[in-house]
């Protein structure tokens, strides 16, 4: 009786051990591809973007403009 109790006990960790290293199911929920009209309606962001990396003054300046108008409303409240 006992060596059947071992027996069960080694067959239950070897399937337990066989189970763990089985790969999990991914799903495969991709993320849909933009549409050109997406894309498109997108160009005016990118294009600042590329426009700020080759020439970075008018960004920085419309930085400075932004920060100075933050800290006038704060002083007004």
């Amino acid at each position: 009786m006992e060596r059947k109790i071992i027996l069960l006990l080694i067959l239950i960790l070897i399937g337990l051990g066989l189970s763990g290293c089985v790969k999990p199911q991914v799903k495969h929920d991709h993320p849909k591809q933009p549409t050109t009209l997406e894309t498109i309606a997108k160009l005016d962001a990118i294009g600042k973007v590329l426009g700020c990396m080759f020439d970075p003054t008018p960004c920085q300046k419309k930085k400075e403009l932004a920060e100075t108008e933050n800290l006038k409303s704060e002083v007004q409240e």
